[in-house]
């Protein structure tokens, strides 16, 4: 646990325990100036503004200051009555008082963390905070930095225009966004001497979902939590060149939740693609296709080919419309509420499509994955399985 999440649980515990003290009374005015803050930070919204906007949080915090002010005023007022209708019953006082002060200081925290978050020393160790993640999961936080935001995208401008989401920043305002960024990584790996990037996700239990193309050949492969940050060292836990899948093994991250798998993936179904591609974070609007083993094309090419099936013949993919670039390897693709559809591993321009993993593939390894296991050697031949070794490997 981070030191944050210990501050932030340490702070609600001594809410609560102030709220039994102190009774019904006394915790009714800062749970109205609780309720002011949620109300005044939507103020972006009624302006017109996206709440991940620069200008966001500059209108926010005094906007939620002002409101919980006023609202616990008119909660002050309010005390006296409430209390008498609670009665004199010690346990109801008590309890009321801690759910009312701790939920406050829940609140609070959640409003200030975006603020704190702007401060470089400690800005990693506030993204990183599961408690103030699963805060952020209830209620849109203000303030997410623009340079998150979706990066003009020259590599796709090939594919098909589609309809949906908008690629402004305000597309961090969808939840299933969120939630998928806050779990999304950079892979970074040392192979043959020169280093490679590449995408990932946490699927739970501190194993990150990748593609087996970027960690083949690897001496050391480490993973940046949302892009940034300190490398964190991943051991690789399962490598399946016939579907260019990989699991990582990330110790530090063995708290995160992370993106649950949709177990009746729907074609055109629609949704994003997230991932690094070129080295930044980009966010591109997608609509899922079908599942099939009927895609049968040149052999791909990938960057590194060490021990990976470059053949889509006999293979299960699913096929995703839209283009990721080089480095958007190993990314999800997810729908309106964060479920995963399937993980990128290729793209055809020619067609204005992306290759994914299919959901039923990465949930069986991660089902299977128990400990290290060897990569091939940097240059180790590209793998040729027959059409029997396809069949069985997607039967697993």
């Amino acid at each position: 646990m981070l030191v944050v999440d210990i501050l932030v649980v340490a702070v609600l515990v001594a809410a609560a325990i102030y709220g039994w003290v102190a009774g019904i009374a006394r915790a009714l005015p800062l749970a109205g100036f609780a309720v002011g803050v949620v109300l005044g930070s939507r103020l972006p919204l009624v302006l017109g503004e996206e709440l991940d906007s620069s200008a966001a949080l500059v209108i926010a915090l005094p906007a939620a200051l002002i409101a919980g002010g006023i609202v616990a005023a008119l909660a002050e007022r309010l005390a006296a009555p409430v209390a008498r209708l609670v009665g004199r019953s010690f346990l109801a006082e008590g309890l009321a008082g801690a759910l009312l002060v701790g939920a406050a200081a829940a609140v609070v925290a959640w409003a200030l963390a975006p603020a704190v978050s702007q401060i470089g020393s400690v800005r990693d160790d506030v993204e990183r905070s599961e408690a103030l993640e699963r805060f952020n999961a209830v209620l849109t936080p203000v303030g997410t930095p623009r340079e998150e935001a979706p990066q003009p995208d020259d590599a796709d401008a090939a594919g098909p225009r589609l309809k949906g989401p908008s690629r402004a920043p305000g597309v961090f305002s969808n939840i299933g966004v969120r939630r998928a960024d806050r779990n999304l990584v950079k892979v970074e790996t040392d192979r043959c001497g020169h280093g490679f990037q590449g995408s990932g996700w946490v699927s739970g239990h501190g194993i990150v979902v990748t593609n087996a193309h970027v960690v083949t050949g690897s001496k050391r492969v480490t993973v940046l939590r949302r892009g940034k940050g300190s490398p964190l060292d991943a051991t690789v836990v399962w490598f399946d060149g016939i579907h260019d899948l990989a699991l990582l093994e990330v110790p530090a991250l063995r708290g995160m939740s992370g993106l649950p798998l949709e177990k009746d993936p729907r074609p055109r179904t629609a949704g994003f693609t997230l991932g690094f591609p070129d080295g930044r974070k980009a966010v591109r609007p997608a609509q899922l296709g079908e599942t099939t083993t009927n895609v049968d094309t040149d052999p791909l090419k990938l960057a590194n080919k060490a021990g990976i099936s470059l053949t889509l013949k006999n293979r299960l993919v699913t096929i995703i419309r839209g283009v990721n670039a080089r480095g958007g390897s190993g990314g999800p693709m997810v729908d309106r509420r964060g479920n995963v559809l399937g993980t990128v591993f290729a793209g055809i321009s020619d067609y204005g499509v992306t290759l994914a993993i299919p959901n039923r593939i990465v949930r069986s390894a991660i089902r299977r994955a128990r400990s290290s296991v060897p990569v091939p050697a940097c240059h180790a031949p590209p793998l040729k399985p027959t059409a029997k070794e396809s069949i069985a490997a997607r039967n697993a």
